[in-house]
């Protein structure tokens, strides 16, 4: 029986590649989002993971853990989280010689990683720092642009672009590894959109689209949680999009609403 995902990066991270009744050891029926603490900007975001995966759970079948866990690419529990994510809000020093290995270990043996451009337009530094630290991760697989028929853009809703807080691109960026994507780089603020306040009000304004935007944020948050934790299809499965268009999930953004 093949291994799915989870399994196979605990298994990775403890070192149980041999032993098949090991994969048992840590593994977790929820799936949850790690953030990864590295520079500023894990912690800019509050509230935005949890509104995420309360999302996921009242969309789809995936058993979710609603709070993040704060990790480091050095914790013991890097493993444990299929998915983390890195949010930037501005410069950072560059990864130690053991993050990288580690994380490069993570990343390849199935974990992925979503990095999160949270800087204001005009502010390149978050954008030179993961343009550096992606670099010594994937030396030969630099990040390049993706177009609207990968995988991350169907796995759930039919996308055609990336939808954030803010609409500095039209594209994501990814690095090519073993027929996925282990790093996936947006810089539309993505998880900026998701967050409420304590009396249930969103914590910052989504430009140029209001509502309508905020609810294509989220379609490309759960697409993106799906092909982090569940899903792994191949280019040429053209049934996959039939499937969507049957239930009629929608491509387009609905209409605006007032905010």
């Amino acid at each position: 029986m093949p291994l799915d995902r989870r399994q196979f990066i605990a298994a990775a991270g403890l070192g149980l590649l041999t032993a098949r009744r090991a994969f048992a050891i840590g593994e977790d029926a929820e799936v949850g989002i790690g953030l990864l603490q590295h520079g500023v900007g894990h912690d800019q975001r509050p509230g935005a993971v949890e509104q995420l995966m309360w999302e996921v759970s009242k969309r789809t079948s995936i058993d979710v853990r609603e709070a993040p866990a704060t990790v480091s690419p050095l914790d013991d529990d890097l493993f444990r989280h299929p998915l983390l994510v890195w949010i930037g809000t501005g410069p950072c020093e560059p990864l130690s010689d053991e993050a990288v290995t580690r994380l490069g270990r993570f990343l390849r043996a199935g974990g992925s990683l979503f990095i999160d451009d949270a800087t204001p337009p005009g502010d390149d530094r978050f954008d030179a720092c993961v343009r550096r630290d992606v670099g010594r991760l994937f030396p030969d697989r630099p990040l390049a642009e993706v177009g609207n028929d990968h995988t991350v853009y169907r796995t759930f809703f039919l996308l055609q672009r990336p939808f954030g807080r803010i609409q500095r691109t039209d594209h994501l960026e990814a690095v090519e590894f073993d027929d996925r994507s282990p790093v996936l780089y947006g810089r539309n603020d993505l998880f900026g959109a998701f967050g409420r306040d304590s009396l249930g009000n969103w914590r910052l304004p989504v430009v140029p689209g209001g509502a309508g935007q905020r609810e294509m944020a989220f379609r490309v948050g759960i697409n993106l949680v799906m092909y982090a934790t569940c899903l792994n299809y191949k280019r040429d499965q053209v049934h996959t999009t039939a499937i969507l268009r049957r239930r009629r999930w929608r491509v387009e953004p609905p209409p605006r609403e007032n905010r």
